[in-house]
């Protein structure tokens, strides 16, 4: 399977090669549409520096600031590009496609701008197939640049469209093409924004996991029951919980603490990377919400 940051870095030397054909593209046709298509591609480029700096920060290991690493920071990363895809491509396409639209403007060379865009649909099947390869497994980083991508292949088809209609005397259609390209870029960056919101939120797991939890710890003998367990997200796949367990009331500590070895064992092994294991001698509610102090 290809390492994340080398799927990345292919997808970046094919933005670099897109950004410079179709700005050349633009400057021979004058096709609007050609210049949003550049305007995504120099996004893409920052989007995929903005990911391999995130994938290498959350490498990272906790410090006195960030005890539980940082893992994060790949989800603030992926946030901070959403928000370029609006503000960056969406408005800077609406700017430029408004004033055309209003007083439309006839390109020429429309086959030049079929065999760049189409050429541009070829290259980014490369990265592409890498995305599908690699599978990705929920990693945010890839998932954001494959979002990106599959966005871009939508947004060509979009311009194509444009191109023709434009060649079949319809000056209107290019700039109606370039809108589409900003909403087909604002509605994947909302995407995105909700994602990883609700990772940088503190999203819980889903209730398939607390049962897988609940049945892998009653599994330990001594342990009676399970309670108060709550869970989120730290990062891709890594996930803090704090949880009591029900032990006899007569136990030792040295025994207690035994048990609570082994839970902690079993929690690894569901993607637990840091917990909480309380032993107590009461049964709780099996409550998964934090109370405030």
């Amino acid at each position: 399977m290809a390492s994340s940051t080398g799927v990345l870095g292919l997808n970046l030397a094919s933005r670099l090669l897109l950004l410079v054909i179709k700005l050349w593209a633009f400057a021979q046709t004058g096709f609007l549409v050609l210049l949003g298509e550049a305007l995504n591609s120099l996004v893409d480029l920052i989007v995929t520096v903005s990911l391999l700096l995130g994938e290498r920060l959350g490498r990272k290991a906790g410090d006195a600031e960030h005890p539980f690493g940082h893992r994060r920071a790949r989800h603030v990363i992926s946030l901070m590009v959403a928000v370029t895809f609006i503000t960056v491509t969406g408005l800077q396409l609406v700017r430029e496609a408004v004033p055309r639209l209003l007083s439309p403007v006839a390109p020429s060379d429309a086959p030049l701008a079929y065999i760049v865009l189409g050429v541009s649909f070829l290259v980014n099947l490369v990265p592409l197939a890498a995305f599908v390869r690699s599978r990705m497994r929920g990693e945010i980083l890839l998932k954001t640049a494959f979002y990106d991508t599959l966005n871009d292949q939508v947004a060509i088809l979009a311009a194509l469209l444009g191109v023709w209609w434009t060649a079949q005397g319809h000056p209107w259609a290019d700039p109606v093409a370039s809108l589409v390209v900003a909403a087909l870029i604002a509605g994947n960056a909302v995407v995105l924004i909700r994602e990883n919101g609700h990772m940088l939120l503190g999203r819980s797991p889903d209730p398939a996991f607390y049962k897988r939890v609940e049945q892998a710890v009653l599994e330990i003998p001594d342990v009676r029951g399970v309670h108060d367990m709550i869970a989120e997200y730290i990062g891709v796949d890594a996930i803090h919980m704090d949880m009591d367990i029900e032990v006899d009331p007569q136990m030792t500590v040295r025994q207690a603490d035994g048990i609570e070895q082994q839970v902690r064992q079993r929690l690894r092994e569901l993607g637990v990377v840091s917990c909480e294991v309380h032993p107590c001698a009461h049964h709780g509610e099996p409550r998964k919400i934090h109370d405030e102090l």
